[in-house]
Order: structure tokens, then sequence, then C-alpha cells
């Protein structure tokens, strides 16, 4: 084999791991994000946190990704038309819930947000979540 196959060879395999490296690290992230950040909100809404990707265990191997936005309809209005104008594929593993209580699988929890409970409007926050089990 001649040197400069051994280098396109070098390359390639180069390449091919930076690319399992990438996945591994954050690249199983992108679906998941591109499925929540792609949802059809009511106008007006306000992401507070951003969203976050994790794999836990904690009862079972599961992927959680979590947002919380701020929507003046409150959460009775919003979830019915993030649900209305939202395909069922869109919605496949996504809950929508007031970003209040606590959960052993929260990412945001609204108990140790101080901030959260001085506003006056706590009632417009709003949890979305996804949730795929494995």
């Amino acid at each position: 084999m001649g040197k400069w196959k051994k280098r396109i060879v070098r390359r390639i395999l180069l390449a091919a791991g930076a690319v399992c490296l990438f996945w591994v690290l954050i690249g199983w992230k992108i679906p998941i994000f591109w499925h929540m950040e792609t949802l059809r909100l009511p106008e007006g809404c306000k992401t507070v946190y951003h969203t976050k990707i994790r794999i836990s265990d904690v009862y079972w191997l599961h992927t959680k990704g979590e947002k919380v936005i701020k929507c003046d309809r409150g959460y009775e209005a919003a979830k019915a038309y993030i649900e209305e104008y939202n395909s069922k594929t869109a919605l496949e593993y996504i809950q929508i819930y007031p970003y209040e209580g606590m959960s052993d699988l929260a990412i945001y929890d609204s108990q140790f947000d101080e901030k959260f409970w001085q506003q006056p409007d706590r009632e417009n926050y709003i949890t979305i979540s996804y949730l795929q089990k494995w």
C-alpha cells in the first residue's frame, strides 16, 4: 500500500472516530432538542429555562428533556393550544404540566427555585417535558 493510501485510511479512521465521539458526547441530544424546540407554542410565550437533556436510570433507563416557559394565557390555555396546534407525532413523548411541585425525575425543580416563588404570576409557568423510556 502506498504512502498516500495509508494517509487516506488514517484520515478516514480519524474522521470516523471523531464522528463517533461527537455522537456519544452530544450528538444523541440533537433529535430530542429539535423535537422540543419545534413545538408550536402560543404567541407571547417566553422561555424561562432553556432545554436541558439527560439520560438517567432513576427507576428505569430513560431520556429526559425539559424546558420551562412562561405564558400569559396560563397553564390550561397554553396546554390546550399546544395540544391542538401540534401533531400527534410532535407530541410523542411530550408532557405538559405546571412548573410547581417536586419530582424525582425533574431537571428543573421549582422547590429550589427562589426566583420562581417570588413571582406573583406563578400559574403562568409551564414545564414542557420529554420522557422516553428504554
